[in-house]
């Protein structure tokens, strides 16, 4: 094995980079596969992997392939490990050792984050994680560190799955979340907190009566939980999010931190003692520390690993170009964590290390920005921001649907500040147990931040929405860059100009599909939030729910209109009950013009009762239930609508329940009729009498739903009676986001989990 990028005295080896360059290639699928391969298929790629080694081992081209497919092997195999552990463990009640990992911020948070030891005595590697849902009674104390044994089941990993929301079930995949655990007998091992837990502990009060309490937390422990929700969206909207998370920037920052202490050091030191490996191991334990106080967050542990990496390349014989050091480092994470490939943490990281390699190997700062001593400092940090903002724009839009143009600005003047004014204090309050300079420190801090977060709340207003952006744009900024790079337009300018042609094709075939209009039903857990869209323009049944930091028309609703550019125009609200109205507020400030209809009677809401119709577009509605407006606003009050586009007719039926079903079929001036029914009250057994079903005749029952709803809804009583007369069931909780396409007498029905965007990640895990 070569050092270079190219073995030349010897042809048929790899070099480092070469082979690091085939790990990353066979990693990759791991993101896009539908399906993980089965045994079988290991069998037969196994056999072709055997013979490539006996007969064609020496052929270079092969061994690259064979790397490719060895490393996309172990990355199947991590896949499957998590996946099969999941259904198995989450099959039948087990016992359970656990270790609390995550710090309880409050007492009352019952929440906490824990490390599997072994389950029914048999430990359990690689590591993984799960939610406990554990309130303690008032003598206990719960700390990270502690151990428990507790008898329990797991729920499997779920989460709500909608176009343009986060993709929460990717992220506790790649975080080795494999779910929640239940529990009915809890037996406390070990009551000692850990180390770090303690000193936690001794600074929490100081930091608690601080302003930015939430931020000087993240900075110094990496716990992120007592951010408010207002800082966190300044920060993403500048483009400062990294920045709250113990990542490259702090790891690098403690390293050089350790490394100038041990340089200060050296002067009071012997000579023999005066050499360049007490800083570089000053520096190293340095960033270990403040890694261990971050509980070695997988961004921290990223950071140290390729900082190992740096310093083994640095003490070594041979010569190692940065972007080098670079591709080894992205190799080597994604060869031990190979499930590091679905985080998005992960992507920005490697993205912005390239990024700022490949922008000063490519514009290099110009020589006369040298000769004055206040350029040579000023300049480079300028010119780096300005290279990180136009290289970064592809991922971020991908991520972030957005970029801030001011980020610039934002983080020429945040960065300085958290790095040189906030990270070394910390360190000070951590080498120096004084209570005096502790509270002198922690004020400086407070007051650091909140001097860097004043300009930010002008520039916040310099979002740019841009939400229409393919995998395929972000693929075709990296290929032009390197094309760029290695100058390679040179020779193939035809074939780029094709490219691009196929691109252009490729993504204005995707923004004009052929249909009339479309009814999404989107995946809220329990709720219910439907949108009708036409010509861009959508008309919204029910807004889902909120909670205290939160709604389902922040996580789902506005992130799906933002995605498709749908405008809304107009909320139906079914009836008064949070399931259906918490997201009104959030929607109504996103989109003030939207009118609102109801059948409760609020101020500035259109009536929605019996005998109402109205036109829009290719879609009449037809208001069924109820006779008249009430106040209370139960569910038999719930305002039921007929749709129809002359070929096919749908019912929006809200919470409606027996008696409400029982006088809607009594009448005889409407025909229920429809062609899809959305299921009444989430499929309670409370609704879908067989009379019901009867009337309505549907060909399609759609039910909005959580998996884990404590009410066991829908009832397996309701789904029989529609499996009885045939009727075809989709379920929000099982399929995620359910799209239905209409042109003329055609419908097409496209689930997120099984053809929007099917993922071996997305599947449904455990038992059903």
């Amino acid at each position: 094995m070569q050092i270079g990028l190219f073995s030349r005295n010897l042809p048929s080896t790899l070099s480092y980079t070469e082979a690091a360059t085939a790990l990353i290639i066979g990693t990759l699928p791991l993101l896009f596969l539908s399906k993980l391969p089965d045994s079988n298929y290991y069998l037969v790629i196994g056999s072709i992997l055997l013979i490539t080694i006996v007969f064609i081992w020496k052929n270079k081209f092969s061994r690259f392939l064979f790397l490719i497919g060895m490393s996309f092997l172990w990355a199947c195999w991590h896949g499957l490990e998590i996946t099969q552990k999941i259904d198995f463990l989450s099959s039948d009640y087990r016992q359970w050792d656990i270790t609390i990992v995550s710090i309880p911020l409050t007492q009352d948070d019952p929440i906490k984050r824990v490390k599997i030891d072994r389950v029914d005595g048999r430990r359990i590697f690689p590591s993984l994680y799960a939610s406990w849902n554990f309130k303690q009674n008032g003598h206990e104390n719960r700390c990270v560190g502690q151990q428990w044994r507790v008898t329990g089941k797991l729920n499997p990993v779920h989460a709500s799955l909608n176009e343009g929301g986060f993709d929460r079930q990717r992220y506790f995949i790649a975080q080795r979340m494999i779910g929640t655990l239940k529990t009915k007998h809890v037996e406390q091992v070990s009551v000692q907190c850990s180390l770090r837990q303690n000193i936690i502990d001794q600074f929490k009060e100081k930091i608690l009566a601080q302003k930015n309490q939430g931020i000087i937390y993240a900075l110094m422990f990496g716990e992120r939980g007592l951010i408010s929700i207002e800082h966190i969206q300044l920060l993403q909207s500048t483009g400062l999010t990294h920045l709250i998370a113990i990542s490259g920037l702090h790891i690098g920052m403690a390293y050089l931190i350790g490394y100038l202490c041990a340089r200060l050091l050296q002067f009071f030191l012997p000579i023999r003692w005066i050499g360049e490996n007490l800083p570089l191991l000053s520096g190293m334990l340095f960033a270990l520390l403040y890694a261990w106080l971050s509980n070695f967050a997988i961004p921290a542990t990223r950071a140290i690993f390729a900082l190992l990496l740096w310093l083994y390349v640095r003490k070594q014989s041979f010569y190692c170009f940065s972007w080098q050091w670079a591709i080894w480092s992205i190799a080597s994470i994604l060869w031990f964590d190979p499930l590091a490939i679905l985080s998005d943490s992960f992507w920005l990281s490697s993205f912005a290390v390239l990024a700022i390699l490949y922008w000063f190997r490519i514009f290099p700062i110009p020589l006369v920005f040298n000769r004055h001593p206040l350029f040579r400092r000023v300049v480079p940090l300028i010119h780096l921001q300005i290279g990180l903002l136009i290289l970064l724009i592809p991922i971020q839009v991908l991520l972030f649907k957005g970029i801030n143009v001011m980020s610039l600005f934002a983080n020429l003047w945040f960065v300085p500040l958290i790095t040189w004014g906030v990270v070394p204090i910390v360190f000070g309050i951590l080498l120096f147990p004084i209570n005096a300079w502790h509270n002198i420190a922690f004020r400086f801090i407070d007051k650091v931040i909140e001097i860097g977060l004043e300009p930010l709340v002008y520039l916040n207003s310099f979002w740019v929405e841009i939400n229409a952006i393919s995998i395929y744009i972000v693929l075709f900024c990296g290929s032009f860059a390197f094309i760029l790079l290695f100058g390679w337009y040179r020779n193939y300018l035809g074939l780029l100009i094709c490219f691009i042609v196929m691109l252009f094709f490729t993504q204005s075939k995707n923004q004009h599909q052929e249909h009339d209009w479309c009814l999404i039903l989107l995946d809220i857990g329990h709720g219910l939030a439907a949108i009708m869209v036409q010509n861009q323009q959508g008309v919204l049944y029910d807004t889902g729910n909120r909670w205290n930091k939160g709604s389902n028309a922040k996580q789902q609703i506005i992130p799906f209109l933002k995605h498709h550019q749908v405008i809304p125009i107009h909320a139906i609200l079914s009836h008064n009950h949070l399931d259906h109205t918490g997201g009104v507020s959030d929607l109504i400030k996103q989109y003030p013009w939207v009118s609102l209809r109801s059948s409760f009677g609020q101020p500035r809401h259109l009536p929605c009762y019996q005998g109402q119709n109205w036109q829009w577009g290719k879609l009449r509605f037809d208001i069924l239930w109820p006779k008249k407006l009430s106040e209370t606003s139960h569910n038999n009050d719930s305002c039921v609508i007929q749709v129809s586009d002359g070929y096919r007719k749908l019912l929006l039926t809200g919470d409606l329940e027996k008696e409400g079903e029982k006088s809607l079929v009594m009448q005889d001036k409407y025909s229920l009729k429809a062609d899809i029914l959305f299921v009444p009250h989430h499929g309670s057994s409370t609704s879908s009498t067989p009379l019901f079903i009867r009337k309505v005749q549907p060909t399609l029952a759609l039910v909005s739903s959580a998996r884990y709803s404590p009410w066991k809804i829908p009832s397996d009583k309701v789904y029989l009676r529609y499996a009885k007369h045939n009727i075809q069931w989709l379920n929000t909780a099982e399929e995620g986001q359910i799209t239905i396409c209409f042109k003329k007498e055609k419908m097409k029905i496209s689930r997120y989990r099984k053809e929007i965007n099917p993922r071996w990640y997305h599947l449904w895990f455990g038992d059903r």
